[in-house]
């Protein structure tokens, strides 16, 4: 019985010891357990999805299409199509635009759009203010994603329009 309760009071102890931390210092305590958690190949991220269905896109100026980046950050040649089977949830979204005509406080917006048969459909056009140069810089983070189904390929005007560039992440989930 002694044995049950020096084990028992010795977690007490490291609990109690755990509260204190916790409560004193909140910061050092989540940054712990940042510490300890890692993503290692085959478990899933911190949104909950397996890392081989993570997604990069960047779409270069110059180019009516985006394309993947692998994880080593090599850049793919062709067109990124979202694979048959799944869609692809798009949670971030950067851009950059450049105005022709320069001048700070213009709102700029830069379209994102799906490609379909040679159709663009809009999916989003965020917007932002340039600065003095006639740039805007803008991000977008989706809580719930934007959804683009099978076989789309993803575009982004201002790229293709040689006025701008863009990069997305997201994920891909399997269709119903």
């Amino acid at each position: 019985m002694s044995h049950v309760r020096k084990l028992m009071s010795t977690l007490g102890g490291i609990f109690l010891a755990a509260l204190l931390v916790a409560a004193l210092a909140p910061k050092a305590a989540r940054g712990v357990a940042a510490a300890l958690v890692q993503i290692v190949p085959g478990t899933t991220t911190h949104i909950g999805q397996n890392e081989s269905r993570m997604v990069s896109l960047s779409c270069k100026s110059g180019e009516t299409f985006c394309t993947s980046v692998d994880s080593s950050g090599n850049v793919a040649s062709a067109a990124y199509q979202v694979p048959a089977g799944f869609t692809l949830i798009i949670t971030d979204y950067e851009f950059v635009v450049f105005l022709p005509v320069g001048g700070a406080g213009l709102t700029a917006c830069d379209n994102f759009s799906s490609l379909s048969g040679g159709l663009q459909f809009l999916v989003v056009a965020p917007c932002a203010l340039t600065d003095s140069a006639g740039v805007d810089h803008g991000e977008q983070h989706f809580t719930t994603g934007i959804r683009v189904g099978s076989g789309l390929t993803l575009s982004d005007v201002e790229a293709g329009a040689r006025i701008g560039f863009a990069a997305m992440q997201g994920y891909l989930v399997p269709n119903d």
